[in-house]
């Protein structure tokens, strides 16, 4: 009887033991995370407005994007270059934007559709698209490239598409006039200064000797000038004098007797 229990006990010993071992060595899917198999399992999309967390990818976007991570390995980090690809750069390619050792992930794998990582939202002012053929219909031709950082050489990732431009709301911006030299605005008849009058023409209530209301008190009468009064005033003193004089012989006259 006793021999019988050691047996029992060895019995289920080894069990115990074999189940053990068949969980250490059984696949991911049997450990309770079933989504974070071993390997590169993220995927990259391109989505365009109105932005969503769906992992669809938008082949044509237009202005406003967004490079969307899903499914990555936690701490998982990447380079990623957007190139312009033919017939928008020719001969070869052109790097449009870059961006390294950018950390994707933060968190474990648990499956594209509950795994959204992390997200790039870029503009095509933020590329660089000088030089490139824009095509009427489709925009700039685009390619995405995330390489992983982890030196594998099967672990990049890839995306084409098409970008719109933005539409551009600048109007240009006047230049500010400096203090002290701002343009005079040219007056009625071309004359910059109101004062001046090219044709010569006296403007009403200014005389010809140049003084406002300077005349004689009649319309277009001339001043009295230095000389007039002086020529008056000597002509009267005449006059007076001449006055005085025939006066003067008359009462002398008037006192002569003659005798016969």
């Amino acid at each position: 009887m006793p021999q019988r229990r050691h047996v029992a006990r060895a019995a289920l010993t080894a069990a115990a033991a074999t189940a053990l071992l068949g969980l250490a060595a059984a696949p991911a899917w049997a450990t309770g995370n079933p989504h974070n198999p071993k390997g590169d399992n993220g995927t990259v999309k391109i989505d365009g407005a109105e932005f969503t967390d769906k992992v669809d990818n938008q082949p044509h976007v237009t202005c406003d994007f967004e490079l969307e991570f899903f499914n990555f390995d936690q701490d998982q980090k990447a380079n990623i270059t957007l190139w312009a690809q033919a017939p928008s750069a020719t001969p070869k390619d052109k790097v449009v934007w870059s961006k390294s050792d950018v950390l994707i992930s933060d968190d474990p794998a648990s499956g594209a559709e509950n795994d959204h990582d992390e997200v790039i939202k870029l503009s095509s002012k933020d590329l660089d698209l000088t030089g490139l053929n824009l095509q009427p219909q489709q925009g700039y031709h685009i390619k995405l490239d995330v390489d992983l950082t982890d030196g594998k050489a099967f672990d990049d990732k890839h995306k084409v598409f098409w970008l719109t431009p933005c539409e551009s709301t600048e109007s240009p911006t006047p230049t500010p006039s400096t203090p002290g030299e701002e343009t005079p605005t040219p007056t009625p008849g071309g004359s910059e200064n109101p004062s001046e009058n090219p044709s010569g023409t006296p403007t009403p209530g200014t005389s010809v000797g140049g003084g406002a209301g300077g005349g004689s008190g009649t319309e277009g009468g001339l001043p009295l000038t230095g000389v007039a009064a002086t020529s008056i005033s000597l002509t009267g003193l005449a006059l007076i004098g001449g006055g005085v004089l025939l006066m003067a012989l008359r009462r002398r006259r008037d006192k002569i007797t003659f005798t016969s």
